[in-house]
C-alpha cells in the first residue's frame, strides 16, 4: 500500500514538475437537492491521498495522475446530474436510483465517515487508500445558503 502511495505521488510529482496540473483543481460541484445547501467546493490533490481516480470516475478504467491528460474524462453530471426519479439515472445492483444526491452522497459521506459499503460498478476496494478522515456535518463541505 504505501508502495502504491508512494509511486502515484512520484508520478503526479513528475507530472507537476513537467507544468501539468491536475485536472480541475477547483471543482465546483453543484447542490444537487433543490438549494437547501449551496455547492460543495472539491480539490483533486487534496483527495489523492484517500483514493485511486477510479474509485470517483469509475468509467475510466485505468484512469491515473500519469494518463490523466490523455484521457477524456466525463463529468460525473453527464449520468448522474438528473433528477431523482429520472427513468435514465443508472441504478445500484440493490436497485438504489443513483441520481446527483445519492451517488455523491454515497462516494463523499460514506468515505469521510469511514464507512464504505457500496463502491462503484466494477471498482474494487484497492482503489481506496484511506478512509474515515473528511468533514461529517453538510456545512463542512458544501456552502451555507
Amino acid at each position: 500500500m504505501k508502495l502504491k502511495l508512494l509511486l502515484v505521488a512520484s508520478t503526479l510529482i513528475a507530472a507537476l514538475a513537467q507544468g501539468q496540473k491536475l485536472p480541475g483543481d477547483n471543482v465546483v460541484i453543484p447542490s444537487a437537492n433543490g438549494g437547501k445547501w449551496g455547492p460543495v467546493k472539491f480539490t483533486h490533490q487534496q483527495h489523492l491521498a484517500f483514493s485511486d481516480c477510479v474509485y470517483c470516475h469509475h468509467t475510466n478504467k485505468g484512469l491515473t495522475g500519469q494518463n490523466f491528460a490523455t484521457v477524456k474524462v466525463p463529468l460525473c453530471a453527464e449520468c448522474h446530474a438528473r433528477a431523482e426519479g429520472d427513468a435514465k439515472n443508472p441504478k445500484s445492483k440493490d436497485g438504489t436510483e443513483l441520481w446527483a444526491k445519492e451517488a455523491y452522497h454515497i462516494n463523499c459521506i460514506e468515505c469521510h465517515k469511514g464507512e464504505i459499503t457500496k463502491i462503484p460498478k466494477d471498482v474494487g476496494m484497492s482503489a481506496i487508500k484511506k478512509q474515515g478522515a473528511g468533514p461529517g456535518k453538510c456545512a463542512e463541505c458544501h456552502e451555507v445558503k
